[in-house]
């Protein structure tokens, strides 16, 4: 079942399937709800899973193109997902910015969570200045404001992948890639004016690139420092959670550092930044025995 839910600024897609307790599950940067394609045929045997496409992303146009795209305003989004279904309290899984919005709702909205699970948040704020995972995403950050949106997605893209080929680490292999991008965007973009079809997921999601390099990465990356008072406060049951293969990467070392500051669970994974696409049935089994923790 798909539905639209106006918030404001954005009319967001969301889809819905499955019987069971309610599970939201929250993309991170560039992505949409097609990324959960896999596991939700999974997951839906024992939850009614929720996925979205998050403001401004793929079918979920801004309707205000000023409108916030902040962390804070994003779980907002997220709770405004289950008032229109009349769904009291959910469980939320957010994965790397869908982490982060996570977060966000476990310090804004308790109260609506049966349980959370942040996935790789980036938080990269918490690092010293000098660390390289920090560096590498504030070096992707520079690219992308320096209007090589496509270099710095092929970088960024690069980052989410435990052993990444050699031509997505280089400057010469990453602009290769941006140019063969443009050059498949455009291609699309005239045999739709022809065929009239939706694009698919992919083109959908690299269509994603500039909100994401220009204004998300930013804001999430660059801008945000989880309230850490608010977390240790928080009445919501939650953990963080890492991947196997995602040792030293920006996203793996700041939610360890932030297990240990609070002395929250840092859960694993299999696989490395996306498991649900790598590895299906094993994060489905694991992410339901982390939900099922929460209820003990």
């Amino acid at each position: 079942m798909n539905d639209a839910v106006v918030v404001p600024g954005a009319r967001l897609h969301v889809e819905r399937s499955g019987d069971g307790l309610p599970l939201l599950l929250i993309s991170g940067g560039g992505g949409d709800a097609g990324m959960y394609a896999d596991v939700v045929p999974l997951l839906e045997k024992s939850f009614s899973v929720i996925t979205y496409d998050r403001r401004g992303n793929s079918r979920s146009p801004f309707t205000d193109p000023g409108a916030s795209i902040t962390p804070a305003r994003q779980a907002d989004d997220a709770v405004a997902v289950l008032d229109h279904y009349g769904l009291e309290r959910a469980y939320v899984f957010g994965n790397s910015g869908g982490a982060i919005i996570t977060l966000e709702t476990v310090i804004r909205h308790p109260d609506r969570l049966l349980g959370a699970v942040a996935h790789e948040a980036p938080l990269v704020q918490l690092l010293p200045p000098d660390s390289p995972e920090r560096q590498e995403i504030e070096h992707i950050g520079r690219l992308g404001q320096a209007g090589h949106v496509m270099r710095a997605y092929a970088a960024f893209g690069g980052m989410t992948l435990p052993d990444p080929p050699r031509m997505f680490l280089s400057p010469a292999g990453q602009a290769v890639i941006a140019a063969g991008t443009h050059l498949m965007l455009a291609a699309d973009g005239l045999a739709r004016k022809i065929t009239r079809r939706e694009p698919d997921v992919m083109i959908r999601q690299l269509r994603n690139a500039e909100l994401l390099m220009r204004r998300e990465l930013p804001a999430f990356c660059f801008d945000y420092r989880p309230d850490l008072a608010a977390l240790a406060a928080t009445t919501a049951p939650w953990c963080l959670a890492t991947g196997r293969d995602s040792t030293g990467k920006p996203y793996s070392a700041p939610a360890h550092l932030l297990s240990e500051r609070l002395g929250v669970p840092c859960q694993e994974f299999p696989g490395g930044h996306i498991p649900f696409m790598q590895h299906p049935e094993e994060f489905t089994a694991t992410l339901a025995k982390i939900l099922e923790g929460f209820e003990a």
